[in-house]
């Protein structure tokens, strides 16, 4: 089991959805702390005992990708909150994903949570916050620039590195457009989620912002479609059953996705945007935070 992270909630409901399907398995973690270099170190280290391995577990886009490009054996390979696994090459497709990886999808994709927000509250103007760094998050700036502008909305392309030491600059570069959009959409990125505090000084209280990961909702944004780490992690235990009980090979099983008449509309209650909400509009499960 890699992290990227140390351990969260995704783990524990992995860990124990296993156990109550019958798999007594024993566990190897290793955290990367969010440091590409340290887990490449340990995978050239661990080579012949990974070989060892029934699975290997991995948490995040880096962490997967880095495991990929280290797993020449073609270990069975198992991710979990990914938000888009083709987009980035990790996986072929959805149905078919190659590679000797499958995993458990997490954020919906753009095409889909645009089309929801939209339903919520109509706009012509989206800023998307980006980290440059990270592969994923551009990816789903990419995504979200090309839906957004097939109908006709304008696109704010606004790059935020938040450990940067220029933080205090990008603050003051960033606030008066970010409080000229109609709405922001906040892309999936690790560095966000260690350093909230930062995503709470930017993001304007009184302008509409989506997540495209539940674990913003309580870090300044207004609202966010998807489900709780948790369920990700029993989704990828179910697939982990199949490969470790059943023998079935991750290529031969498709990326599990959240449907989006099923996803679970988180809102922030404390936000003072929620009011400007259409919430009579979505027929998806609604949960206050």
């Amino acid at each position: 089991m890699i992290t990227w992270r140390g351990q969260t909630d995704a783990e524990f409901g992995f860990i124990q959805r296993l156990k109550d399907l019958g798999v007594d398995a024993e566990y190897e973690i290793f955290d990367a702390a969010r440091d590409q270099n340290r887990l490449a170190g340990f995978l050239r280290q661990s080579r012949d005992k990974l070989k060892s391995k029934d699975l290997i577990y991995t948490f995040g886009t880096t962490a997967t990708q880095t495991v990929k490009n280290f797993n020449p054996d073609g270990i069975p390979h198992l991710f979990n909150i990914v938000a888009n696994p083709v987009g980035v090459g990790i996986a072929a497709s959805h149905g078919s994903p190659a590679f000797g990886i499958t995993g458990a999808k997490m954020a919906l994709s753009p095409e889909v949570n645009i089309q929801l927000l939209e339903q919520l509250y109509p706009f012509k103007r989206i800023a998307v916050l980006f980290d440059p760094r990270e592969d994923n998050s551009v990816s789903e700036l990419d995504k979200i620039t090309a839906v957004s502008e097939a109908l006709g909305k304008e696109v704010l392309r606004l790059r935020l590195s938040p450990d940067a030491r220029t933080s205090k600059l990008q603050i003051d570069s960033l606030t008066p457009q970010l409080q000229s959009a109609d709405v922001i959409y906040v892309t999936a990125a690790s560095s966000f989620i260690a350093y909230f505090d930062l995503l709470k000084q930017i993001l304007p209280q009184d302008v509409v912002s989506m997540g495209s990961s539940t674990a913003y909702i309580n870090e300044g944004i207004t609202l966010a479609f998807g489900t709780e780490y948790r369920e990700r992690g029993e989704a990828a235990a179910d697939m982990a059953a199949r490969i470790l009980l059943d023998g079935v090979l991750p290529n031969d099983l498709p990326i599990d996705e959240i449907a989006a008449n099923e996803a679970t509309l988180y809102i922030n209650t404390h936000h003072q945007a929620v009011p400007k909400l259409r919430l009579s509009r979505t027929n998806n499960p609604i949960v206050l935070k």
